[in-house]
């Protein structure tokens, strides 16, 4: 089978490894910078205090070898390349090597190693910018039909108790990441809730410890979204009614709670994908 790279943009998508002759060889994902943030303080020795480290960019490295057919088409599928590479705007890269990932970058260098007129290797340098890799289905695309377009690391996708939409009021959400799902450092996720609470409703992280609390009655036909940190209905922020709280999710199991006074049925659904350092 042939090993693959695809690019996708916004407004366009592009199979490199579809240029005939052009073979993607391998891959390596540079080390991860660590930025920590401390304080130093005056009589102590060392760091005096630590806050939680973030991570920074990190570079994936591509290299393809091509076979042309003379010096002219050696030159050519050069050009190519620097167009189909070099972008205004940063787009997602898919390969073979890793196919239950993808990667937000831009391309930063294409280095190319002549070997005599009309072959070359080229090692091409992509930013990853936001300092890891995502699954490359979120959530709500999850089925055991398709437990196998995931990456090893959520080893437990092929549990059918894995689920990540649920009318129960307890429940489990599998974070199959090597990080924890923390919406205030960036991470994307979406919990969409449906539910008949006349008095409000509290959805709990017994988990992690998180609580997000509805204050004012809501009906099942109006879907409350938590975006982020931003609580949504009907396209409007409704944070003013809330505890102004929201949910993280650790990596692994999580047990999740949906109560509150006369609380009727309910839907919640979990939407994000899973992030790799």
């Amino acid at each position: 089978m042939e090993k693959t790279v695809k690019i996708i943009g916004n407004d366009f998508e592009t199979v490199l490894t579809d240029i005939p002759k052009l073979r993607f060889l391998d891959y390596n994902e540079e080390g991860v910078e660590v930025q920590v943030n401390s304080t130093e303080m005056k009589g102590r020795d060392g760091v005096g205090l630590l806050g939680p480290a973030t991570f920074g960019a990190f570079n994936l490295v591509l290299r393809f070898f091509y076979s042309g057919q003379d010096l002219n088409d050696y030159k050519l599928i050069k050009q190519k390349m620097r167009g189909l590479l070099f972008r205004r705007e940063p787009y997602l890269l898919i390969h073979s090597d890793q196919p239950g990932k993808k990667y937000s970058v831009y391309c930063e260098e294409n280095t190319i190693e002549d070997i005599g007129e009309q072959f070359g290797i080229f090692e091409v340098k992509f930013v990853v910018y936001k300092g890891y890799s995502e699954s490359l289905l979120d959530t709500g695309q999850y089925s055991l039909s398709n437990a196998h377009k995931w990456q090893f690391e959520g080893g437990y996708l092929s549990d059918s108790n894995i689920k990540y939409k649920h009318t129960a009021t307890n429940f489990r959400i599998y974070n199959g990441s090597s990080d924890a799902i923390n919406p205030t450092l960036g991470y994307e996720m979406k919990i969409k809730i449906n539910v008949d609470a006349p008095n409000g409703f509290k959805l709990i992280n017994n988990t992690t410890g998180d609580v997000f609390e509805y204050k004012k009655a809501i009906k099942k036909n109006q879907q409350l979204v938590i975006d982020g940190v931003h609580p949504i209905i009907n396209n409007q922020r409704v944070g003013k009614d809330t505890n102004w709280g929201w949910i993280n999710l650790k990596e692994g199991f999580n047990d999740i709670e949906i109560t509150g006074k006369s609380l009727g049925s309910s839907t919640v659904e979990f939407i994000f994908n899973f992030v790799y350092r």
